[in-house]
């Protein structure tokens, strides 16, 4: 008895290295690439669907030469040996659509979204095949699965939404009502330009709890400053402080429209809050030691290296048109050079033959000294910039140094 034990095992022992063996053997050839490699990896492993499977992958990249018929085969062949794996139901339903089988493509697609319901992939494959039979409504919910399942597939199935004629409520409707899904979609519709879709998304946005993508917010603001839509520029900014006011503390009063003009808080670079970008040749950031008033204020440093045309910090601010307005700020230098100093410019961004004003030029070195500027408005200003400028010097000695300290803006509508 103990002998034939021994035996038994003995033979399942070999069966399973045998086993083993082939399927490692088969692995290793498939390592080629090659459709040949993967016909002698099936050889020695013929129960494994992946090889049929991968078969069939390597005759889809060659579209000129393939063989949908071929495809079909191969991928058949793998949901035979592996009915459970829901992928290459999916890829078959493909396959079937490239030879025009496509009632059998509906069955391979629908066989591949039962076993596997939340892939995103297998969902977004699935509504490509319904749009693109003409079957949109049903095409929805894979849509929504797609979206709410992968980030990489969102803008996708936005896009193949607008394109398949989903009316814009509808498409709205196949949108998660998640912060960071609504935010993509968002995004898309400033990026393709249909902001008055991208209007009902912000209310959708605002209804939700959580805090806002502060990006992709300001990225719809300067959708809508390029539109010349400045009232809607007004409702975002003043929805954003309403709804975040740990990071927008602030809303537009008649005591003074600029946005933190002591400098005291972080750059926002967005909004109608102040904005900076990087530029070689100058360095921008608070500073504490020479404050005007309060604790910091706005520091920018020329490393003298560079004839720069410097534009890098500008805030725009709502105005009103037909309206007289005083400007105020406090500025101090140290060792400017060249002849072009730093300025600050007052413009209409939208048009700038309405209006368009400078300070004095800022060079050499002084204390603290007022910046006054009076202007009134015309009939179709609504919006002003205001911005840190320097122009580039065509004397020979141009190259800027030196470091400029500003503080205390602020910008009063007279009664």
């Amino acid at each position: 008895m103990n002998a034939a034990r021994a035996v038994f095992f003995s033979v399942v022992l070999v069966a399973c290295l045998a086993e083993v063996v082939c399927e490692g053997v088969g692995a290793w050839v498939a390592r080629e690439g090659t459709a040949e490699g993967v016909r002698r990896a099936a050889f020695w492993d013929p129960a494994n669907p992946e090889y049929p499977a991968q078969l069939a992958h390597l005759e889809a990249a060659d579209m000129e030469r393939a063989d949908p018929r071929e495809m079909v085969s191969d991928l058949e062949h793998a949901t035979r040996l592996g009915p459970q794996r829901a992928i290459h139901w999916a890829n078959l339903g493909e396959a079937y659509e490239l030879d025009r089988r496509i009632a059998d493509a509906a069955r391979a697609y629908e066989r591949a979204v039962a076993l596997f319901p939340k892939s995103p992939q297998i969902n977004w494959q699935f509504a490509n095949f319904l749009i693109r039979d003409g079957n949109v409504r049903d095409a929805v919910v894979p849509l929504r699965e797609a979206i709410l399942g992968d980030p990489v597939l969102r803008t996708g199935a936005f896009d193949i939404a607008w394109r398949a004629g989903i009316p814009q409520t509808q498409v709205l409707d196949i949108v998660p009502a998640r912060r960071d899904i609504l935010s993509a979609y968002l995004d898309y519709l400033v990026q393709t330009q249909r902001l008055d879709a991208a209007a009902e998304v912000w209310r959708r946005l605002l209804a939700s709890p959580e805090p806002f993508d502060m990006d992709a917010a300001f990225r719809y603001f300067d959708a809508l400053l390029l539109a010349r839509r400045v009232d809607e520029m007004r409702t975002i900014w003043s929805d954003l402080a309403r709804h975040d006011p740990a990071r927008i503390p602030w809303q537009q009063s008649a005591a003074n429209l600029i946005y933190d003009g002591a400098f005291e808080r972080p750059i926002l670079n967005g909004g109608f809050g102040w904005r900076t970008s990087p530029i070689e040749g100058a360095t921008v950031s608070f500073d504490g030691r020479f404050a005007h008033e309060g604790s910091s204020a706005l520091m920018i440093r020329f490393d003298g290296k560079h004839n720069l045309a410097f534009a890098n910090v500008v805030q725009y601010v709502s105005v009103e048109p037909e309206r007289s307005y005083r400007f105020l700020a406090y500025a101090r230098t140290e060792g400017i050079t060249t002849d072009s100093g730093p300025r600050i410019a007052i413009y209409d961004p939208l048009d700038r033959d309405a209006l368009s004003i400078e300070s004095e030029n800022l060079s050499g070195t002084s204390g603290w000294t007022e910046q006054e500027l009076a202007f009134r408005t015309g009939t179709k200003t609504r919006l002003i910039a205001v911005q840190i400028v320097r122009r580039a010097s065509r004397r020979l000695d141009h190259l800027i140094a030196g470091t400029l300290w500003l503080d205390d803006f602020s910008l009063i509508a007279n009664p």
